[in-house]
């Protein structure tokens, strides 16, 4: 139907507008993941936990539980309103990776606001995260699952020594000080003197001085 001289003002519209529009769902569709689960609700749950305990557990946290149920409602959310307006996978994906992204973010920050911490209550956050992933890898294809390095890495690094530790400060900085800050408090008196405290929160100074 369009004139043959202005063919290609719509062909110019194709192939810089439109194919660049899939690039802004990532930051459009992130204020929707932001609001469709209940963060905070979970911050001040895991709160709630005691993590200096003195023997292994095999029952996972209510944290945990709450979560999952956050991401079902969510499911059924996307499934009703893509009966109405169709939802394409790959917006599907993006909402999806944002809210698992977010969860993930939101387990660190948890656990990075814990004041004590034992060997048997790291080996409970490892238990409650897996108990996440294996119920949340129902309910979604997305593979691989969003930052799940991300919150296992900061669960194992409580184990590390002082110089494998000085050495992980300086090679995650995906960690904000606050988070690596308090891997190296709550294991001081475990594996970790006052010394080499000091030397590590020293080290994660150097690293935030640049940003000053």
């Amino acid at each position: 139907m369009m004139p043959a001289a202005k063919k290609p003002f719509l062909q110019q519209f194709y192939s810089q507008t439109v194919s660049t529009a899939s690039e802004l769902r990532k930051p459009i569709y992130w204020i929707v993941a932001a609001k469709a689960i209940d963060y905070e609700q979970m911050l001040l749950l895991m709160a709630g936990v005691k993590w200096d305990i003195k023997e292994i557990m095999s029952q996972h946290n209510i944290y945990v539980d709450v979560l999952l149920k956050e991401f079902e409602q969510f499911n059924k959310r996307l499934s009703d309103v893509s009966r109405h307006v169709r939802i394409p996978l790959p917006v599907s994906n993006v909402l999806w990776e944002h809210c698992i992204r977010l969860a993930n973010r939101t387990l660190v920050e948890g656990y990075a606001n814990v004041k004590k911490c034992s060997n048997e209550g790291r080996a409970l956050m490892q238990l409650d995260f897996q108990q996440f992933l294996m119920k949340l890898e129902k309910l979604t294809d997305l593979r691989p699952i969003p930052d799940k390095e991300f919150v296992e890495t900061y669960i194992k690094a409580y184990y590390l020594t002082e110089n494998d530790m000085e050495q992980f400060i300086k090679n995650h900085r995906e960690y904000s000080m606050k988070q690596l800050a308090n891997l190296v408090n709550v294991c001081l008196g475990s594996h970790i003197n006052k010394r080499a405290r000091q030397k590590l929160l020293a080290a994660i100074d150097d690293i935030d001085r640049p940003k000053r």
